[in-house]
């Protein structure tokens, strides 16, 4: 073989090997960049939560047919906490908010069983902005 012919075959290699690397340094460009959200002011669920005399499993957020405020909250807790009561209420801009009342909580029996309060302000829902909201506030007393 030739030196010129085995240059070639080096720089080939080479060159199938750097498109190689950059192919998967493409791919794992592509899965890392997935997450996108065109409201950065919607903080439902990737904020934090203060919860306090439970343990939540879970919330849904109910939103405004808008989705620009906060109509109602549903969460669950787990255990027999039917008998207490329980409120809800957010952090705005670092500042809580009032809380409003949720209604009796349903216990749901099994291993392990959960308690669901659904929290909304008589008709008119919470009504919170999701502007500037930084996290969600739950008491179970």
């Amino acid at each position: 073989m030739s030196i010129r012919r085995k240059m070639r075959s080096r720089l080939l290699v080479a060159a199938v090997g750097a498109g190689a690397l950059g192919l998967t340094a493409l791919g794992a460009t592509a899965f890392t960049n997935s997450n996108t959200f065109s409201n950065s002011n919607t903080t439902v669920g990737y904020g934090s939560q203060n919860v306090s005399g439970a343990v939540v499993t879970s919330i849904v957020y109910g939103l405004s047919s808008d989705g620009s405020t906060i109509h109602d909250v549903t969460f669950v807790a787990t255990g027999d906490t039917s008998g207490s009561a329980a409120v809800v209420g957010f952090t705005v801009s670092g500042t809580p908010t009032s809380t409003t009342a949720c209604g009796a909580g349903t216990y749901t029996s099994g291993s392990p069983g959960f308690t669901t309060y659904a929290c909304t302000n008589s008709g008119s829902g919470i009504g919170q902005s999701l502007a500037g909201i930084t996290a969600t506030n739950i008491a179970v007393s």
